[in-house]
């Protein structure tokens, strides 16, 4: 089967969860038998070349990159809330040149389905459609509004809480109107799929959780001083701003408290000079950046923490820990939708004692985690290989097509 991705970010370097996904999915369905080419944008905050990806996989996918430069500003804001109906965190991905590229590529290729990587690339679907007779897919990594209801609820300034949810309720907009201009679905989460078609979505749907290809990770990396644990996500996008915040805020003193000598590593891309600052002068917190292998940064700690209170979709790198036999301690938000048992695979709190506590307990009790993280591996393996479940994927686009 021929399958053409458009996403709105590149794939490559994967440098944070969405990115990973996609890869994943892309690598998944090449090496479960399918053609794939991938047309992605490359803009200041996700930057990519085809010189940057490496062989191996560009023997596997065709890549075309279109550079774009995007800004987010107050005025751009403004004048899009009142000249525009377009949620601005949509609008501001068009571009003529991609649009001219997936023109040229549908009129000069045949491919058998055209899968969106996410809402953000709405504006594209008419471009689609115009030049293209077979099946159009989106994969939706989260319900976007949700995300962005949660952030409103948070939220304790006035003037940013009313924009959230003004941004929530134009997404929630677009996002019920895709039944009309699509025609499958793939969700990352069941309940995300489940709002879909409660909300109209009429046409074929599918729930196929992200997948994960293990890294070959260097057996001569060495742990960290123990105890520790780690946290790593994209440090410019809200929700993980947000939960980094109410952990080392909330949670981070009460873990000292009990255990003084520990410490927490973090890494993520793209911090804002006041969080990057914070992060260095906090008492035993070490901020390593971006990095280049998440992998390897993850195998350095036994523990690993994913503080999330608002999001959507299903949290990969998540996935990627347990896969990689870290213990894992989590927020239920950042645990939805994942097939994953409390106690079982992963520890579960959302209160800063609970949080806290949790953590503690698979420091005083190391063959707690241990158990932890090798039923967490083992199911892994079991339910999030990328090549099993792109195979699911191409069967479902194999059925639609007849």
């Amino acid at each position: 089967m021929r399958i053409l991705i458009v996403s709105h970010k590149p794939p490559y370097p994967p440098v944070d969860g969405g990115t990973l996904a996609t890869l994943n999915m892309c690598l998944g369905l090449a090496k479960a038998g399918n053609y794939v080419t991938v047309l992605t944008l490359s803009t200041q905050k996700h930057p990519s070349s085809l010189e940057r990806i490496p062989d191996e996989i560009k023997r596997l996918i065709n890549f075309e990159i279109v550079h774009t430069t995007i800004s987010t500003t107050i005025i751009g804001n403004l004048i899009n809330a009142l000249f525009s109906l377009r949620p601005y965190n949509i609008e501001r991905y068009i571009s003529r040149p991609f649009k001219k590229l997936i023109e040229r590529v549908l009129r000069n290729e045949s491919y058998d389905v055209v899968q969106l990587e996410g809402l953000y690339l709405y504006p594209y679907i008419k471009t689609v459609r115009k030049n293209f007779i077979g099946v159009i897919a989106i994969r939706t990594h989260n319900v976007e509004h949700h995300i962005w209801q949660k952030l409103a609820e948070n939220e304790p300034n006035d003037i940013k809480r009313w924009y959230f949810r003004f941004l929530a309720k134009r997404l929630a907009r677009v996002e019920t109107r895709l039944s009309g201009k699509v025609d499958a679905l793939v969700a990352i989460t069941e309940p995300d799929r489940q709002w879909f078609t409660y909300h109209g979505f009429s046409k074929p749907t599918i729930t196929l959780p992200a997948g994960y290809l293990p890294e070959d990770v260097a057996t001569e990396i060495e742990p960290v001083d123990f105890p520790s644990i780690c946290y790593i996500g994209a440090l410019d996008w809200l929700p993980n701003i947000e939960g980094l915040i109410w952990f080392i805020d909330w949670v981070w003193p009460r873990i000292q408290a009990g255990i003084p000598e520990i410490e927490f590593h973090v890494a993520g891309r793209n911090a804002s000079e006041e969080l990057a600052e914070r992060l260095m002068v906090e008492r035993n917190i070490i901020f390593h950046g971006q990095v280049a292998s998440s992998s390897a940064f993850l195998s350095r700690c036994p523990i690993m923490v994913v503080p999330l209170l608002s999001g959507s979709g299903i949290r990969i790198k998540i996935i990627e820990g347990m896969h990689l036999q870290r213990a894992i301690v989590a927020t239920s938000i950042a645990a939805k939708g994942i097939d994953i048992v409390h106690d079982e695979h992963i520890l579960i709190a959302d209160t800063p004692d609970d949080f806290a506590e949790a953590v503690c307990s698979l420091i005083y009790n190391p063959d707690r985690g241990k158990r932890i993280a090798l039923n967490a591996k083992k199911h892994a393996y079991q339910n999030f290989d990328a090549i099993v479940l792109a195979k699911k994927l191409t069967e479902f686009y194999q059925k639609i097509l007849g």
